[in-house]
Formats: C-alpha cells, structure tokens, sequence
C-alpha cells in the first residue's frame, strides 16, 4: 500500500490541480475533461483511502483491468500499486476526453395496425359523428383570438381583486362605526 505523499506525488506527475478538502482530505481535478464533471479524484486522505472516477469507463475498460466500480460511479484506490494507481489514473483522463457514450441501440419493432371496415352505418353512429364535428368546430378557436380578447389577464385579475378588498374593508369598517 502506498503512502499518501505518494500516492499525491503520482497525481501531481500528470498535471492534475489539486484541491484541498476537509479533515486533510484531497481532490484532484481534470480542467481538460469534456465531461460534465472535472474531479479525477476525491477524498484521498492521509489514510490511504481515495477514489478515482470509473462513471465515464467502458465496461470493457473496467473489466480488462479488473476495476471495481461502486454504485456511485468511484474505483477505490486504497489497496493499488503504483502501476494499478498510474493505469487507473491514465484510464479515467482518457475516458473523460471521451465524449461519446457508448449507447447500444436496439430496433424499434414496428406495430402492424389493422383497419377494420363497417359495411352497415346505424343511425347512432351518424349522431355520434355528426356530435364530434360540431364538438370539434367549437373547440377550434385559435388560442391567440383568446389573448386578444383579453390583453392584459393579470392585469384584471389585480384590479378585480383590488377592488374586492377595498369593498370588503368598507363594508367591514361601515359595520363597526354604526354600531
């Protein structure tokens, strides 16, 4: 297991800048990354317990270097070497230059839809029609004509409100002087 200075040195040899945590812990972060996210390491503490970013990994990268990755997307560096920590370093800075993900797409399986005709139309099925059209010909009113009949909603809503209140304080007030 190696030391924490160590473990600092190997980090600061490619050029990651370093952020100093809490309770002595480090982080270290990727400026070039061109994932969302530019921290290549975090809690590396004097403990010897860290992790490096495994989210952005291939799962082929992850399982031909026999990384374990947590379910938060980190790959614990407590137990590594210096050529595990060096691989695992090199491996998280090429996966977060990476921008494409690797999404395997699948087909789309395409519903048949059969149409069935009716051969007889009853009465009920005209009115019912007949009712839709005119449903949708009043439904039809552009929304626009809507906002020109009203220019300005908030505006009467405000002064409908206002205008209640000033008539509620009058009755309320009227009430109390004549008694």
């Amino acid at each position: 297991m190696l030391s924490f200075e160590e473990k600092k040195a190997i980090f600061h040899s490619f050029k990651l800048e370093e952020k100093q945590m809490s309770n002595g812990k480090v982080s270290f972060h990727y400026p070039e990354s061109k994932q969302r996210g530019q921290v290549l390491a975090t809690q590396l503490h004097s403990t010897g317990n860290g992790y490096v970013v495994g989210k952005y990994m291939s799962e082929e990268t992850i399982k031909k270097n026999g990384f374990t990755v947590d379910s938060r997307g980190w790959i614990s560096i407590k137990e590594f070497s210096i050529e595990e920590l060096e691989n695992v370093i090199t491996e998280a800075m090429k996966s977060m230059l990476s921008t494409t993900t690797d999404i395997q797409e699948e087909p789309i399986e395409t519903l048949s839809v059969q149409e069935e005709t009716i051969q007889e139309d009853s009465p009920r099925q005209k009115s019912v029609e007949k009712d839709n059209e005119i449903k949708t010909t009043i439904k039809e009113e552009p929304s626009l004509q809507r906002y020109k009949r009203y220019r300005s909603p908030c505006l009467t809503y405000w002064t409908g409100l206002t205008k209640a209140v000033i008539e509620f304080h009058y009755i309320v007030w009227t009430g109390m002087i004549r008694k």
